[in-house]
């Protein structure tokens, strides 16, 4: 705790110099917001010693903000940029070495221009921290000296001259000139291929040769396309945006030219395949639209026979839930990111037999004939189109068409002893829409997620929702 005492006698010397200050009215509300700075710097000092870093960083960009808005040129408020220096570096020293080093001499740097005396107390200070307030130092010594308010009025800039083309699949590096600015914390690249929707984000590090050059790499998995969109942003601690060349309304671009260089085909295909084949298994369920007559089926309940034959009279237009299915499809890849295979669609419970009927003296019910199935098998063929069709992320519209029905639950309710009927969708023939996401998370291997809509005629008009999921394979 002998930190903890030191510290707050140095916070305790300002605010008693503070006290000797000749003050007009105008100054009164100046010299209470600076009393508050210093308590604000004190308190986060104090947390900072009991390791509550998180508290201690963001008492002292409270108290750095009153020091800023005042103007103030005030040789006791260097104190605040100092602490905030070692707190700073403190938090990120060992997350994000980079990040912490900035982070401190932006905070000396703001400290020297208020007291070029500013130093780091005798209790805080650490070989690395020493080696920062000395380039800080260096820094200073070379500008003209200034006040904090001055610094904080000039806005940074971001210097970048683009390049108009650049060769197909070839890394594409991102240079900006940013020169050093207190306010600046992060400067950022955002890109996108082609009409991408969104952008990705990558950090850019200063050159070990020229802190104030900036780079990025676009990788070369995102110039496969016609063109890169960009824009770079310099923002400050909170996140705000300071300054940027390009934006993501109107970005910078660079034309891709010629044949895929730097990153070969073979490469590509090392990282997610290039297949000519894709065996997709899902597992699903869905809803149905029905109307009319079940498929009647009996059951039996505390020893007595039920039969949905029996003064049921059919069912109301409505929702219905359909059983869970097994969903299979086998298609292959075409030139243009087209798709063209088969499926196959099976429900794993409520399989309907074909009903027949007893001898009349046993009454109108229905029975099961065992090893007969109609209505729970739809076969066919699918077209696709892959809207993305970019490794590893895919999206595919499609239009499916065959034979077969589907089955949905009806539970009759307690007039009928909740009897649990069977809705047979005939069709026999449908045809449906569907829409599609592949991610390939290995060569070989990939998630798929679709929903289907089957609209199923002649017989009678009737639609239903599929949404499956499952694992893909593709060779």
């Amino acid at each position: 705790m002998r930190a903890h005492f030191r510290w707050t006698a140095w916070i305790a010397g300002l605010l008693l110099s503070l006290s000797a200050l000749c003050v007009t009215p105008q100054t009164v509300v100046a010299q209470s917001s600076l009393e508050e700075a210093f308590e604000l710097s004190k308190s986060a000092m104090e947390d900072y010693d009991f390791l509550e870093l998180e508290s201690a960083d963001a008492k002292l960009m409270q108290a750095a903000q009153i020091v800023e808005n005042l103007g103030m040129a005030d040789k006791n408020a260097a104190n605040v940029y100092v602490a905030q220096g070692i707190v700073s570096y403190g938090r990120f020293k060992d997350s994000a070495p980079a990040i912490a080093d900035e982070r401190a001499f932006s905070a000396f740097l703001k400290a020297l221009t208020l007291n070029e005396n500013a130093a780091i107390p005798k209790d805080y200070r650490t070989t690395e921290l020493e080696a920062i307030m000395a380039r800080a130092r260096e820094a200073i010594a070379t500008t003209p000296k200034t006040t904090i308010a001055t610094i904080a009025g000039v806005k940074p800039v971001i210097e970048h001259a683009p390049s108009s083309a650049h060769p197909r699949c070839a890394p594409l590096e991102i240079s900006a000139t940013v020169p050093q600015h207190p306010d600046v914390y992060r400067v950022t690249l955002h890109y996108a291929q082609d009409e991408q929707p969104g952008f990705d984000a990558v950090e850019m590090k200063p050159d070990s040769d020229a802190p104030d050059t900036l780079r990025a790499i676009i990788p070369g998995l995102n110039t496969q396309g016609d063109r890169v969109r960009y824009y770079i942003e310099a923002t400050d601690r909170a996140g705000k945006s300071l300054t940027n060349a390009g934006s993501e309304s109107q970005p910078i671009t660079t034309v891709l030219t010629g044949n895929c260089v730097g990153l070969s085909h073979d490469e590509i295909v090392a990282q997610y395949g290039d297949p000519l084949f894709q065996l997709s298994v899902m597992l699903g369920t869905g809803l149905g639209i029905v109307e009319g007559e079940t498929y009647t089926i009996p059951t039996t309940l505390n020893g007595s026979t039920v039969t949905s034959a029996s003064a049921y009279s059919g069912v109301d237009t409505g929702v219905a839930t359909m059983p869970l299915h097994l969903r299979a499809s086998a298609v292959f890849n075409l030139p243009a990111n087209f798709q063209l295979g088969a499926y196959v669609r099976g429900q794993l419970i409520n399989i309907v037999g074909k009903g027949r009927k007893l001898p009349k003296d046993t009454g109108n019910i229905s029975m099961i004939d065992d090893g007969e199935v109609v209505g729970n098998l739809m076969v066919g063929a699918t077209v696709r189109y892959l809207a993305i069709a970019s490794q590893p992320y895919r999206l595919y519209v499609g239009l499916e068409f065959g034979w077969g029905g589907a089955n949905a639950t009806i539970f009759t309710g307690s007039k009928f002893n909740d009897f649990k009927a069977i809705y047979l969708i005939k069709g026999p023939f449908h045809i449906a829409p569907e829409i599609g996401f592949l991610w390939s998370f290995h060569k070989y291997v990939g998630l798929a997620i679709e929903l289907a809509i089957p609209f199923h005629f002649p017989d009678k008009f009737n639609v239903h929702f599929d949404l499956s999921v499952g694992p893909y394979f593709q060779f």
